[in-house]
């Protein structure tokens, strides 16, 4: 009987000392990243909240934790960030300079560890043609051209093929013209996007980048089917959706609400899956 009882305790140690090894090697997984980076839909941006948890990057990283149990999701965007200062720094602080400068820093300190990696950038380049100066869109609108590509082959370059990219298109905030009666400027401010998009569109995808579609999410185009928004009474679908799912028409403010960043997100999502 002795025999067997030092056999069951030695039996009862050793299933022991597995159960603890498979506890440490769980605690020893390393982390998978989401990395999100841009301008202020990036982290979220509501006016009168400032940065929220609200935003599309927080909505993706739930939906993609169901099935990626250890990420982590690490924002580095910044509100009012161009092409130009997101390359070179000058709104945010960063310990490495700039944001870009952060984001390749951390691609490369967790090379092969970083599972997604999304961009919103560039809307603030020629957001000032909203508030007429042509001038000042038109010197963004260089800008863009010139530093989009660096920016999305820089981040892949540093990044390699490990990650999953996407970028989006835009909403236009333009639309909401329509509710004060300036409906030839909201038809107008169509395809003026169609061009930022379509350049959007081009830069990431040729680097490797995935294209959420939040452009068709908000049915930019759709002039044609109407729906009844109190209080604005009956608006074509595309007015509609920017003044539900944005500030643009109650507050002069573009940014997404908690259900536009909802949208964005599914964009997202659709687009990584």
């Amino acid at each position: 009987m002795r025999v067997w009882s030092r056999v069951a305790l030695a039996a009862s140690v050793f299933a022991a000392c597995i159960g603890a090894g498979a506890g440490a090697a769980r605690a020893e997984t390393p982390p998978e990243y989401y990395l999100a980076l841009g301008d202020s839909g990036a982290v979220g941006y509501q006016p009168g909240k400032g940065p929220t948890d609200e935003g599309y990057t927080d909505v993706l990283y739930a939906d993609l934790k169901k099935t990626h149990a250890n990420l982590k999701l690490v924002k580095l965007g910044c509100p009012g960030e161009t092409t130009t200062t997101m390359l070179h720094g000058g709104i945010c602080e960063y310990p490495e300079g700039s944001q870009m400068d952060a984001a390749v820093a951390f691609l490369k300190q967790h090379a092969g560890d970083v599972r997604y990696v999304t961009v919103s950038i560039g809307v603030n380049n020629t957001a000032c043609l909203l508030n007429g100066d042509v001038e000042c869109g038109l010197r963004g609108a260089v800008n863009l051209a010139a530093e989009l590509p660096q920016i999305a082959g820089g981040l892949h370059a540093a990044g390699g093929d490990t990650p999953d990219y996407a970028s989006m298109t835009y909403y236009d905030p333009g639309l909401a013209s329509w509710i004060t009666g300036g409906q030839a400027v909201a038809v107008a401010s169509v395809p003026a996007l169609d061009v930022f998009n379509a350049w959007q569109r081009a830069v990431f995808w040729v680097n490797g980048f995935e294209i959420a579609d939040v452009d068709g999410a908000f049915a930019t185009h759709d002039f044609t089917t109407t729906t009844d928004l109190p209080p604005y009474g009956t608006l074509p679908l595309n007015v509609a959706r920017i003044c539900a799912w944005t500030y643009q028409c109650s507050q002069n403010d573009g940014h997404a609400n908690a259900e536009g960043y909802r949208q964005i997100a599914a964009a997202f999502s659709k687009a990584l899956s």
